[in-house]
């Protein structure tokens, strides 16, 4: 009987305790959050950019730094390597400004 009352007990003080783990939208979408859960920095990059068009703000991502202290010199050769081979990363992830109309500047 002290047995049955005891587990009875202890289930009800475990079923009345709040669940503490509480997730926001904000927070699951957070950098942290996503890189954590085994997300790459690719993606997290592209759901900051996504949140800061659709909140009308400027997002400064850490590839953005990468550029920011380099010299002149650095950044013209660069520039010659990334025409040169358009694969490499040159910054501007999801945000060049991609128009859908063909137009004279094409060519």
């Amino acid at each position: 009987m002290k047995t049955k009352l005891l587990l009875l007990t202890g289930l009800l003080a475990i079923i009345i305790l709040p669940a503490g783990a509480q997730l926001s939208a904000e927070d699951a979408s957070s950098r942290e959050y996503l890189i954590n859960h085994g997300h790459s920095a690719a993606t997290a990059d592209i759901v900051e950019l996504s949140k800061g068009a659709a909140n009308g703000e400027k997002v400064v991502l850490p590839v953005d730094r990468k550029y920011d202290n380099k010299p002149i010199v650095y950044k013209w050769i660069d520039k010659f390597f990334i025409y040169m081979d358009p694969a490499l990363d040159n910054g501007k992830f999801m945000r060049e400004d991609t128009k859908f109309q063909p137009s004279v500047d094409d060519l």
